[in-house]
């Protein structure tokens, strides 16, 4: 009787301990990408997948910076013409770039950056340039100029300059998603400044709720019930300047003019399983404005999209009637589709 109890007493304490082996918690926190990012799993092997994570957008970075020297874009931005081997990783990066470029007709472009810099949102010096520099800076974004070999080399024109900022870290997303499902993690959350993804369920149990924060304040505005989905936000709230004029400049720009976006959207959040798309289409969509996203949408409809207006307004598309959440009042709601 007592070696009996013995035995489940022992059975219990390791079914106990397995238990709480099974649901580890792991979180890391650091400074990648230009910007604070924040992982967190639950499993067995959540810190090793954590420390992978971290690895993996390191070495990431390490390809995509603009400014390490040592950059794989660092170096294109610098080839002065010449043909430049590269990673699959940065050649399948550009690829889609350009390919997401031509779906929106070059108003969506990643090959700003020379323009972008002359605005000085990459030193912080800020200027309007006239429209004579912004002019003759746009000769060099024809991204259709961009040669790519079969041997994953690419040959730039002279003075063209890549930034991937707008797709980077839904790649990097995508990327830690492999390494978590090869590590038997069923639950995890990925915050990549801005660029959410939502793994699973939150403690394998309910959908993780992620806020959308509202542009002119600090509150969170909007929630949305997620699971398996990357939910990545664009606006201009956060990075701008106030120019001579009294203006507000911000740091999403229009491929077609080489100025900040101006219309009357605050930010775009796009929902989607592949957070590579769900990052581009955040700021091309921001920049095409409410009736291009919203005709986009119409004729594209894999992916959900909430839009906040600076009317005080919101739109969102008809798969999310059931998992969004209302937290401060609007002047209107558009539900989109209905």
């Amino acid at each position: 009787m007592k070696s009996n109890i013995f035995f489940k007493l022992i059975l219990g304490c390791l079914i106990f301990s397995s238990c709480n082996f099974q649901n580890q918690k792991s979180v890391s926190t650091f400074n990648a990408m230009n910007t604070f990012m924040l992982v967190q799993s639950i499993g067995k092997n959540s810190k090793k997948a954590n420390e992978q994570i971290e690895k993996k957008i390191a070495e990431l970075e390490n390809l995509f910076s603009v400014t390490n020297e040592s950059s794989e874009i660092f170096k294109l931005n610098n080839s002065n013409g010449e043909k430049i081997k590269i990673s699959s990783e940065t050649f399948n990066l550009i690829s889609y770039g350009v390919k997401m470029a031509e779906i929106f007709d070059g108003k969506y472009n990643p090959c700003l950056f020379s323009v972008i810099k002359e605005w000085g949102f990459t030193s912080g010096n800020y200027k309007i340039p006239s429209e004579i520099e912004i002019q003759s800076l746009l000769k060099y974004t024809y991204f259709s100029k961009i040669q790519f070999f079969a041997d994953e080399s690419i040959k730039m024109p002279s003075k063209m300059m890549i930034d991937l900022g707008s797709l980077a870290k839904g790649l990097a997303s995508d990327e830690c998603v492999k390494i978590l499902k090869a590590n038997g993690i069923e639950s995890a959350l990925l915050d990549f400044g801005g660029n959410i993804y939502a793994f699973g369920k939150k403690n394998n149990s309910t959908f993780w709720r992620i806020g959308i924060k509202n542009p002119s304040g600090e509150k969170i505005k909007v929630a949305v019930n997620v699971e398996n989905q990357a939910v990545v936000t664009s606006g201009g709230y956060e990075r701008f300047f106030i120019g001579d004029d009294n203006k507000k400049y911000i740091h999403i720009f229009d491929g077609k003019t080489g100025r900040p976006v101006e219309n009357s959207i605050d930010s775009v959040t796009i929902i989607c399983e592949n957070a590579l798309y769900a990052d581009c289409l955040s700021t091309a969509l921001f920049i095409l404005g409410e009736k291009g996203a919203v005709d986009f949408w119409k004729n594209n409809q894999d992916f959900q999209m909430i839009i906040l207006k600076n009317d005080d307004s919101i739109l969102y598309t008809q798969g999310l009637k059931e998992k969004i959440e209302i937290l401060e009042e609007f002047n209107s709601v558009e539900i989109l589709g209905f």
